[in-house]
């Protein structure tokens, strides 16, 4: 299990045009380990917070939220 212990190993390998892949990989991988054992604690996220592919694959999901344009609860 020590190998798994580093979470952001591969993170910030992605192609510059293609981001999501290795953060939908990390996203799943973390998801897993929660499931598995629902006592663990994710100390160390910050590096991929931080890193440029989560960055981008999140700009891209927000700049495509058809909903970012319409006025919301309050108008």
């Amino acid at each position: 299990m020590l190998e798994d212990a580093l979470v952001n190993t591969g993170a910030g390998t992605a192609a510059p045009w293609r981001p999501g892949v290795p953060v939908r990989k990390m996203q799943l991988k973390l998801h897993q380990w929660a499931r598995a054992d629902v006592t663990r604690r994710f100390d160390d996220l910050y590096n991929l917070v931080c890193d440029p592919g989560f960055l981008i694959d999140a700009w891209n999901r927000v700049a495509g939220n058809t909903g970012r344009r319409r006025p919301g609860s309050t108008g």
